[in-house]
C-alpha cells in the first residue's frame, strides 16, 4: 500500500558538498527573509534558474529562421540593423 500513494512527482535528494561559507550564509538569510526552510529556498532558486534560457539557448532560437543556420555574427547584425 505504500507504493500506492508515492508521489512520482517527487524529485531525488540532491546533496551539495563543500559550499564556501559566506555562500551558504547568504543563503540561509534570505530563506529566513522570506520565511523558508534553506531547502526550499534553494529548491526555489535552482527551479528558476533552470527556467530562463542560457544566452546560447536564446541566440540558437533564430538559427531556424528560413532553413538555414545563421552565425553568432550574422545575428548580431541583424539586432544591430533593428536598432538604427
Amino acid at each position: 500500500m505504500h507504493c500506492a500513494c508515492y508521489n512520482s512527482r517527487v524529485g531525488r535528494p540532491l546533496q551539495i558538498r563543500n559550499v564556501p561559507e559566506p555562500v551558504l550564509e547568504t543563503l540561509r538569510e534570505r530563506a529566513d527573509e522570506v520565511h523558508k526552510s534553506l531547502a526550499a529556498y534553494v529548491l526555489e532558486v535552482l527551479t528558476q534558474h533552470v527556467a530562463t534560457k542560457s544566452m546560447p539557448q536564446v541566440l540558437a532560437g533564430p538559427r531556424l529562421r528560413r532553413g538555414k543556420q545563421l552565425t553568432s555574427r550574422e545575428i548580431l547584425d541583424l539586432i544591430s540593423r533593428g536598432r538604427r
